[in-house]
């Protein structure tokens, strides 16, 4: 009997071997190995404004996140500083359109990079009825959030931790639309709290494409991230599985209409053609948000819709250890997150581990990029490379012909460089050719980390009424304008 035991211990073990041996040998380690190549399209920037000092230190600069019109056919630009303050710009001159910082509780936060007054956007209607949106973060303060988390919190370490702050949207209503300086109103809509201090509540947006009448016209889009986590690296993809979770809100994108009242508390609506609702089909939680339009995201921190062609939404989604994502924005799509990464299955409790699709992959329904990239560092890099997308906009503008049409973004890290790629190419199922935009400054090819003259780009884009992009950075508080090369 004994010896028949060993004999089953001995094979145990073996299986186990030979198993993990099966797994490890299909890891991927290089999953593009076809690097990007340089485009023959070209442009230049001209510098549009300095935006005030805002910090101390090595951290002075203001911390510009947003740049986007009102849609009112003022001209005016606005950008916002993360500390606080969000600037108008007008005949390239900026000044202060409203300091939300000082206008919001004391518990306003931006003791981390992630934390602050991190997005807004226009009403279709700004230039009749005044009103815009904000996100900021707050320290919790005993408030109460519209959604809380519901799941034990653990840092690095293991050990049971209480959630990081609350994020907040709120809607403000100007007396006067046209004045540059804000008078006015505003009403808090919604509250969630956040797990970790990272990962929040990326960019809110209307579709600017419907018209009044339409069922999309006036719904307000809420990209939130999956609630980050407690130290770096992190062993466990996504640490409380909210990705997958459709009763949070963490890692989907929302959709609500900020002008209904059937919303939980009472303040905003819930569209009746979203996805999860009156949905009978089986949950994958007990619960399903109403407000849900889409799942399966890390850290989605930028969208933007085509104002031409079909119109179509692009989705960025940060990756975690190898790829950066543009998708299509699909109603009901389940982008895989944490299950995924890419086009390729990730570990759940190991972040540095990818696996092919299985066969059956198909029969999971998860929606995947349509261009995508990897994490590729240069030989004998000592500084940063490419680690987190930034999602930009189509260009659409008359300045830059050769440009229209193409999708131009960027990585936050790397060494400044601006990718595009045609919009008619992203097509769900394929995977379109991503060629790196040729960046000068007036006739010497340059990268935007040498023109902000930083070790990290921090770019961000930004967008006119007229179509033209714009590029900020957080490293030299500067608006620029892409612009024909010489």
């Amino acid at each position: 009997m004994k010896k028949l035991y060993i004999f089953f211990c001995i094979c145990s073990v073996l299986f186990s071997i030979l198993a993990f041996s099966s797994i490890s040998s299909a890891q991927i380690t290089n999953p593009i190995p076809v690097k990007i190549e340089k485009s023959n399209l070209r442009v230049g920037l001209k510098e549009v404004v300095q935006i005030p000092i805002s910090g101390a230190g090595r951290e002075r600069v203001a911390r510009l996140n947003l740049l986007t019109h009102a849609g009112d056919g003022s001209g005016r630009l606005f950008v916002n500083d993360m500390r606080g303050k969000l600037y108008v710009i007008l005949n390239e001159k900026a000044s202060v359109y409203m300091n939300l910082k000082n206008l919001v509780c004391p518990g306003f936060s931006d003791e981390t990079s992630q934390q602050g007054f991190s997005y807004f956007a226009f009403h279709p209607e700004f230039a009749k009825n005044g009103i815009f949106y904000t996100i900021h973060s707050e320290e919790k303060n005993n408030r109460i959030p519209d959604f809380p988390v519901t799941k034990t919190i653990f840092d690095s370490k293991g050990k049971v931790i209480e959630s990081s702050h609350h994020e907040v949207i709120r809607e403000w209503k100007a007396t006067n639309p046209a004045a540059n300086t804000f008078s006015g109103t505003f009403r808090e809509i919604l509250r969630i709290e956040k797990p970790y201090p990272d990962h929040n509540i990326g960019q809110l947006s209307f579709n600017p494409n419907p018209k009044p009448g339409n069922a999309d016209y006036g719904m307000l889009y809420i990209a939130v991230a999956d609630g980050g986590s407690d130290g770096f690296p992190v062993s466990d993809t996504d640490p409380l599985n909210n990705g997958q979770d459709l009763g949070t809100p963490l890692g989907k994108i929302l959709r609500i209409n900020p002008f209904g009242n059937n919303s939980a508390n009472g303040k905003y609506g819930i569209p009746k053609d979203n996805p999860f609702v009156k949905d009978g089909s089986p949950n994958i939680s007990p619960k399903k948000l109403g407000e849900i339009w889409a799942y399966g995201l890390r850290n989605p921190h930028r969208f933007s819709w085509d104002m031409g062609g079909e119109g179509k939404m692009l989705i960025v989604d940060i990756g975690q250890a190898f790829i950066e994502e543009v998708n299509l924005g699909i109603k009901g799509a389940n982008y895989g997150w944490g299950n995924r990464e890419g086009t390729w299955v990730i570990d759940e409790k190991n972040e540095n581990v990818l696996f092919p699709l299985p066969k059956n992959d198909a029969d999971y329904g998860y929606t995947y990029p349509v261009a995508q990239y990897e994490h590729d560092k240069p030989p004998n890099w000592s500084g940063y490379y490419a680690v987190a997308i930034a999602g930009g906009y189509v260009y659409r503008g008359k300045a830059i012909p050769e440009l229209v049409g193409q999708y131009i973004f960027a990585d936050f890290c790397n060494d400044g460089r601006f990718f595009h790629v045609p919009v008619n190419q992203l097509v769900n199922g394929k995977q379109a050719k991503i060629k790196e935009l040729r960046l000068f400054d007036g006739k010497r090819e340059t990268s935007f980390l040498k023109i902000v003259g930083s070790e990290r780009s921090d770019v961000r884009f930004g967008i006119d009424e007229a179509g033209e992009i714009y590029v900020t950075s957080k490293s030299d508080g500067k608006v620029r304008k892409l612009v024909p090369s010489l």
